[in-house]
């Protein structure tokens, strides 16, 4: 059997300084007439540990607080172990252009204060320089804020870089206004509170969004939640998407994995387009209103993540669907520009066909769909030693992360597959988990 791994690369880079002068030029994100075109800074702001230093125009720094007061570009790079950006506008009216931060590789530690402060700003925007990873912590006791990035005003991040916010006693975003992610690679993990909130809207339009929340994932707590673009990865202990007066998916990829997963309080969850999976525990969908077809159900016992939720085309004999849930379900919601009309579909989850079913109407309800718990592998024995134990389930693990030192066999690979989807993942490595632990 010829085995494909499914890994995810992550790259580690290094941060980009730019100390060609005192007022360098940085990157811009979009280039025009196939040229990268280059932005002046107003201002560079170089943190190192316990002091600060800048350079430019309308930027103070007191101790390791920095606050910027006019519109313009800023560019920041180094590290702060207890520090905060600060953006304060006098009079936006006057100055109603956007203040953009230009993270150059950052990192920055608020202990009492939040590293990212916009107090007042017409629109401020953070922008991710490409190549570059950058790091925002919170600390245990704030006192006039609530998040790692707290903003009174709009709030935009986008760019071709990496952020990082870890909360452990805030929330990850919060914004009285309106949060908008449009580019960049973000992820946010939140140990007690929601990871990101925006008070009159948050809007998704492109980049790439891991979420982890002990929280809600997305909410929105007096407006509503759009997405049109973007992948978007969510695991989170309450809802992984909420909203107070609109939830809409126009677009883009989205995996909502909580407790529960999309819900609007005051009406329907709209889907005119994109790649949707919800699951939960509780309830998949609040009021489901699709224009794109979609299927709903719920599974007779509860399921263990990490399993493929797959649909084929049954006619075909081809997948048209798959996702990898983050969180144990038996609520599932799937929508797909590639669900029609009149079409026989066959439902898998972790290789083991559940359903067959026709979609007849924009949305499908199945019955209580039963799980078999009988594997098309039944020899176990991994590591081909004569036993069936953990060290079996360790060979495997090592083997999905293409451990180059292991010795496999053509037998270790043929039974490797134990949900025989094709594919070697850490699906196989849950399923051998659970046999072994005696949950099949």
């Amino acid at each position: 059997m010829k085995m494909k791994c499914r890994m995810l690369l992550c790259a580690v880079s290094g941060s980009l300084l730019t100390a060609a002068s005192a007022l360098p030029v940085c990157p811009a994100s979009a280039a025009q007439d196939g040229e990268e075109t280059e932005i002046v800074m107003t201002a560079v702001i170089r943190m190192d540990g316990t002091s600060v230093q800048a350079e430019g125009e309308n930027v103070t720094v007191d101790g390791t607080k920095i606050t910027v007061s006019a519109s313009g570009n800023y560019e920041f790079s180094g590290t702060l172990d207890d520090g905060q950006i600060i953006v304060h506008v006098p009079d936006e009216n006057t100055d109603a252009e956007t203040v953009k931060l230009f993270f150059n590789g950052v990192n920055i530690t608020g202990l009492s204060e939040a590293p990212v402060l916009v107090e007042n700003a017409e629109n401020t925007s953070i922008n991710l320089v490409a190549d570059t990873e950058n790091f925002l912590y919170d600390g245990e006791k704030y006192t006039n804020t609530t998040a790692v990035i707290y903003a009174k005003d709009d709030i935009t991040i986008k760019g071709e870089g990496k952020l990082r916010i870890e909360a452990a006693y805030q929330y990850g975003i919060h914004c009285n206004n309106d949060v908008k992610i449009t580019g960049g690679t973000v992820k946010v993990k939140t140990q007690t509170g929601d990871a990101i909130r925006g008070k009159t809207s948050v809007q998704v339009k492109g980049g790439n969004l891991d979420i982890n929340s002990e929280g809600d994932g997305i909410k929105s707590t007096k407006g509503k939640v759009l997405i049109s673009g973007g992948n978007i990865d969510i695991k989170a202990s309450n809802d992984a998407v909420q909203a107070e007066t609109a939830l809409q998916i126009s677009g883009g990829v989205l995996k909502a994995n909580g407790d529960r997963g999309l819900k609007n309080e005051a009406g329907s969850v709209v889907i005119t387009g994109g790649t949707v999976l919800a699951t939960a525990t509780d309830d998949q969908v609040v009021g489901l209103d699709s224009t794109q077809y979609a299927v709903m159900f719920q599974t007779s016992t509860e399921q263990v993540k990490d399993q493929i939720i797959a649909l084929k085309n049954t006619a075909e004999d081809k997948i048209c669907f798959e996702m990898i849930p983050d969180k144990k379900f038996d609520y599932v919601m799937i929508s797909a520009p590639e669900l029609t009309a009149d079409t026989a579909y066959t439902l898998l989850i972790g290789g083991k066909e559940c359903a067959e079913f026709t979609l007849t109407d924009t949305m499908t309800v199945l019955e209580p769909v039963t799980v078999p718990a009988d594997a098309a592998v039944t020899n176990f024995d991994i590591d081909c030693n004569g036993e069936e134990n953990i060290l079996d389930a360790i060979f495997l693990a090592r083997l999905v992360q293409e451990d180059t030192t292991l010795a496999v066999t053509d037998e270790s690979l043929e039974r490797s597959d134990l949900n025989a989807d094709g594919f070697l993942t850490v699906a196989d490595t849950t399923f051998l988990l659970r046999y072994l632990a005696g949950l099949l």
